[in-house]
């Protein structure tokens, strides 16, 4: 019984998070931005892309993303609390961000987007960001003459990605500070509150194969059991 009401609230927060996410994406679909994203993905250059899928595939495996119930400590006896000993502090830190990394990240993006999604102008700038990003892909496909300079695509490729940086430095700034801010507070509070230490060594078991009778661990205890 005491199981069901721990985790009455964590289900019904998860359930909430869940409409959530169906509501932004809803409206990032009714604003066409699927579309728009896979426009400008087709108009990058393929070592882009390979890059890009390398990283991917190795630091965004959705296999190293904890479930609600291990990131919550669901059913553990004593999930969160704050350890003195500044060694074992140090050590929980070291764990928690190498473990629940992906989390990490996928909350800071969550906020990102949902305050996003809450600022019209932020949108607007964002679309035309991703239009110039359509066109300039577009024009330099073949190569580009401007004002009798030739310009390859991957040329293009690095000019619009420091444009691009600079606009979104200033245009979502106070988004990216707010995120930061918040997430970081979220994810520090996290990682020095939740002993997650049951979790260090669930991916060094040992499975154990063979005649155990010839093990030689088991024979140095042979003669204390009598046998």
């Amino acid at each position: 019984m005491a199981a069901q009401t721990s985790e009455g609230p964590a289900a019904s927060g998860i359930s909430m998070f869940g409409s959530l996410g169906s509501s932004l994406k809803s409206k990032w679909e009714s604003v066409d931005g699927p579309r728009t994203v896979s426009n400008i993905s087709a108009q990058l250059p393929d070592s882009v892309k390979s890059r890009a899928s390398n990283i991917s595939s190795t630091y965004l495996n959705p296999k190293y993303m904890r479930s609600p119930k291990v990131y919550l400590g669901l059913g553990e006896s004593k999930p969160f609390y704050l350890e003195k000993n500044p060694s074992l502090i140090a050590d929980r830190l070291k764990h928690n961000i190498s473990y629940f990394y992906l989390n990490y990240v996928f909350l800071t993006v969550f906020l990102f987007v949902l305050t996003l999604m809450i600022s019209p102008s932020s949108l607007i700038s964002i679309a035309i960001l991703a239009f110039a990003w359509f066109y300039v892909m577009k024009i330099t496909a073949d190569g580009y003459t401007l004002f009798g300079v030739q310009i390859s695509q991957k040329v293009a490729t690095g000019v619009m990605s420091i444009v691009t940086l600079l606009c979104l430095t200033y245009v979502l700034s106070s988004i990216f500070w707010w995120t930061l801010c918040t997430s970081g507070f979220c994810i520090f509070g996290h990682s020095i509150f939740r002993d997650a230490s049951m979790h260090k060594d669930e991916q060094d078991h040992v499975e154990m194969s063979g005649d155990l009778e010839e093990a030689p661990f088991l024979d140095s205890h042979s003669g204390d059991l009598g046998v």
